[in-house]
């Protein structure tokens, strides 16, 4: 039964309060009364603490009890103390936001977060991490909502906390922080690692070989190895996506589910979705082998060598590669319709950007003119690169209108390009780049800001932070200008942009290839051909007179970056939100 203590304050009525747990005053090893029959008993050469464990009978060992029926009961018991509970949230507010939740923004985690038919008591009953998330999350996007998102991250906060040492843990608990960790800024680093410290202890690495490698399994034995497969997928999607952003390395390694996706994604049990997710998957395959040669070293320049170049051009090969391969293999969803196949482009965008700007990583911006001649091209193509994200992003409706749902990580990358792009303007007519910042480069900036404020969310949400931070670092760009920086690096190009089938509008720089062009610059010592490379973390680029305080990736996803002496993300006008409460935030066609 669910523990006395409990109830001891509630009075008849009134919902219980959930208790805090106190930390012992001193540390206890305990043995378990009684212990059920473990998977490793039959095991002759189990994990080294499984035998410590046997050998010991130490309960404080064991990362996890296995008996179902405990569980269920704590999983009901913090039900009883959830902040629908606690009348923090009404029920009405709750549907509303779970609503929310599964028609768009589970559509932008390739659908394998919650199944669709799920209700919200379903939800509170399995796991109170999962539902506190749900309503995190959701809330954030809602105008409007913004006294709700403070309750549930104070919550939430407080269930990661406990959760930190609880023995008990579910594949829901670990959604719930995968869930919160794809949106929430401040908490996405710390709950990526958790959870998949998490994941592990439920053995989610292990379901993708039950699933297809073991003998005389049930279809539904196998369906449920299958779903735990997918989440294990979504961990190493997630922990890829702010390995990138953090410029730290990722924790997941490269086992056997990574290695075989293919089998999972040409399995007829697999759906779309599952392909949606597969195609990431594959994508960080790539960008993996990529951080293991050039690294992680913020410092670190890239050589200029020919070997180095082949390899560069190897992994820009093969990214190109992926993109051609996914962008016809998706298929439109009827939820987010072309989001899918538009996505694989800016997601390529991405990887241009990150990979070819490693030939910059460690230069300093006073000395751009020394980069040696065989990196000027990567060069110019990250900045082609940065350029095309932000026309794509603005011009291509999926994703304009999908601004506010997106997860966090893509508002990452673009921030990465607009900041980029101010950051070397006025410095990169120093190494044959002709594209006039002042009618190329700042109307695109300009224009992501006015995007960015039209957007409908709540009042916390990133998107407001970025334009208030793309504002301020316009304005340093302008100063910057004026003192000693010639305003216009080149004369314009004669000819001027054009639009593209999609309605993309390019600059010429951007014209030769399908998405954005590589390496068209006026200066003959730039190689029109295509090298293109590998991805490595932007963490800390040497960016001259910016500073280490101000790069991107040093300072938790650039998002610190755009609140220092710019406006606070809770104080923008009302006029900013529009009051329905419905259509807040724009659904998917």
């Amino acid at each position: 039964m669910p523990a006395l203590d409990l109830y001891a304050n509630a009075s008849e009525g009134e919902p219980s309060q959930p208790q805090k747990l106190q930390p012992a005053s001193e540390f206890q090893t305990t043995r378990e009364n009684s212990r059920e029959p473990l998977e490793d008993d039959k095991n002759i050469a189990p994990a080294p603490m499984g035998s410590l464990y046997e050998a010991t009978q130490l309960g404080s060992l064991r990362t996890r009890l296995r008996r179902p029926n405990p569980r269920k009961r704590n999983v009901k018991r913090r039900m009883e103390t959830d902040m629908v509970s606690q009348n923090l949230l009404s029920i009405a507010d709750a549907e509303e936001l779970l609503q929310l939740f599964k028609r768009s923004l589970s559509r932008y985690l390739f659908n394998t977060s919650i199944p669709e038919d799920i209700s919200l008591i379903s939800i509170r009953e399995s796991s109170t991490v999962l539902f506190t998330a749900l309503m995190l999350v959701s809330a954030l996007h809602v105008p409007g909502k913004e006294a709700i998102h403070a309750i549930c991250h104070k919550q939430f906060l407080e269930l990661v906390s406990t959760a930190m040492f609880d023995r008990f843990h579910t594949l829901d608990d670990v959604r719930g922080l995968c869930i919160a960790a794809f949106w929430q800024p401040d908490l996405s680093w710390k709950l990526s690692g958790l959870c998949i410290r998490m994941a592990t202890e439920l053995n989610l690495h292990h379901a993708f070989y039950k699933a297809f490698y073991t003998p005389g399994l049930t279809e539904g034995e196998r369906a449920g190895h299958m779903e735990k497969a997918r989440v294990w997928y979504l961990l190493y999607v997630l922990d890829h996506h702010f390995s990138i952003a953090y410029g730290r390395p990722p924790v997941t390694a490269e086992l056997l589910p990574i290695r075989e996706y293919s089998v999972f994604v040409n399995n007829p049990s697999a759906m779309p979705s599952d392909r949606r997710l597969l195609s990431q998957v594959s994508l960080f395959v790539i960008l993996s082998k990529a951080y293991e040669v050039f690294g992680l070293e913020p410092d670190r320049m890239m050589g200029s060598d020919d070997a180095t170049l082949l390899t560069h051009m190897r992994f820009t090969d093969e990214t190109r590669s992926w993109r051609d391969h996914w962008r016809d293999a998706l298929s439109r969803d009827k939820y987010v319709g072309d989001y899918p196949a538009k996505g694989v482009i800016l997601h390529h965008g991405f990887t241009e950007l990150v990979l070819n700007s490693l030939a910059l990583r460690g230069q300093p911006l006073e000395r751009l003119d020394d980069l040696p001649t065989s990196l000027r091209p990567l060069a110019s193509r990250a900045i082609d690169a940065a350029h095309f994200i932000l026309q794509y992003t603005m011009e291509e409706v999926s994703y304009r209108e999908s601004l506010v749902g997106i997860p966090l990580y893509l508002h990452s990358m673009i921030a990465f390009a607009a900041v980029f792009l101010m950051k070397i303007a006025h410095k990169w007519h120093t190494i044959g780049v002709n594209i006039d910042p002042e009618t190329q480069t700042k109307p695109l900036i300009e224009g992501m800001i006015r995007t960015l404020r039209g957007c409908k969310a709540g009042a916390n949400h990133m998107v407001f932070s970025m334009a208030s931070g793309f504002e301020r670092l316009l304005k340093q760009w302008g100063k910057g200008a004026h003192n000693g920086v010639p305003q216009r690096s080149v004369l314009s190009r004669p000819n001027g942009p054009r639009r593209t089938q999609s309605g993309t509008v390019l600059t010429p720089s951007m014209h030769s290839s399908p998405e954005y062009t590589i390496g068209q610059n006026n200066d003959p010592t730039l190689s029109s051909e295509s090298y293109e490379v590998p991805l490595t973390a932007m963490s800390g680029y040497s960016y001259g007179g910016w500073g280490q305080d101000d790069m991107l990736w040093s300072v938790g996803m650039g998002y610190d970056l755009l609140a220092p002496n710019g406006y606070d993300s809770t104080e923008f006008p009302s006029s900013y939100f529009l009051p329905d409460r419905h259509d807040s935030m724009h659904q998917p066609s």
